[in-house]
């Protein structure tokens, strides 16, 4: 069963990361199936619109697998930052609006998808973080460039720096979201919100991504290129790989 689902119906590419067993979690190899899918929207010129979401009604993506971090050095961070921010940038420049639809969980590289979006609509179970930092690190796939330009910036180091979690409520109050549905009627509200767009044509929902895109500020290739090899930075100690031993070692415990 393939990690990522693409549906293409009535003008619309629904894109769902379809593991619901790990919180729809990400590594490299769903990345490539994301970026793939993504590919062949771009290319495909009779869509109007595209939807990332998630499988299930838990997470809409939980981050990467932070087991991952326990043998990583300087030089895979950085490869790795490198990939989930091209993934990213290949949504934020994708020729059609990308909804995204927020069905549950949105941590660490899943919020930084979200990021990528044009519009994000929320479930009210929804919760949004980025908890790198309790790993050792911060958001290394265009969180610390996206978030600020999104939410202003003290917010946004607020999320960063603590790692707490927010609500979907709260996420609505700040502008990271547009919208919040409640969590029994999520899907069908969000069907309900993309026929609005579709009923107003396709060119013209096109160029207007297009002009808006160049109108907003860009996202500074520089400020990319700084946040990749700090990330990387991180990984010259071991402290993230303390941190999450920690937090499995505890894990563990509990389960016994």
């Amino acid at each position: 069963m393939s990690n990522v689902l693409l549906d293409v119906k009535n003008g619309v590419a629904t894109v769902t990361i379809n593991r619901p067993e790990l919180m729809n979690a990400l590594n490299l190899e769903v990345l490539e199936q994301i970026s793939r899918a993504f590919d062949d929207i771009a290319a495909d010129s009779s869509l109007t619109l595209a939807v990332l979401t998630g499988a299930g009604s838990t997470a809409f993506m939980a981050g990467a697998d932070i087991k991952l971090f326990l043998n990583m050095d300087q030089a895979m961070a950085q490869a790795g930052s490198e990939t989930g921010q091209m993934v990213c940038e290949q949504i934020a420049s994708c020729p059609v609006p990308v909804i995204a639809a927020i069905n549950g969980l949105a941590f660490g590289g899943g919020m930084e998808f979200a990021l990528a979006c044009d519009i994000r609509l929320a479930s009210d179970n929804a919760m949004f973080g980025q908890q790198e930092v309790l790993w050792g690190c911060f958001p290394g796939w265009g969180g610390t460039q996206r978030l600020p330009r999104l939410i202003g910036r003290s917010d946004a180091m607020k999320i960063i720096l603590t790692g707490e979690p927010i609500s979907a409520a709260e996420a609505y109050r700040i502008g990271l979201v547009s919208a919040v549905y409640p969590a029994a009627e999520f899907r069908q509200r969000v069907a309900e919100f993309t026929n609005k767009i579709l009923k107003n044509g396709r060119d013209n929902i096109r160029y207007a991504k297009k002009a808006v895109s160049y109108g907003a500020p860009y996202i500074d290739q520089a400020g990319l290129s700084l946040e990749n090899e700090l990330w990387g930075r991180c990984f010259t100690s071991d402290e993230p790989r303390r941190r999450v031993e920690k937090f499995l070692n505890k894990k563990e415990n509990r389960k016994e």
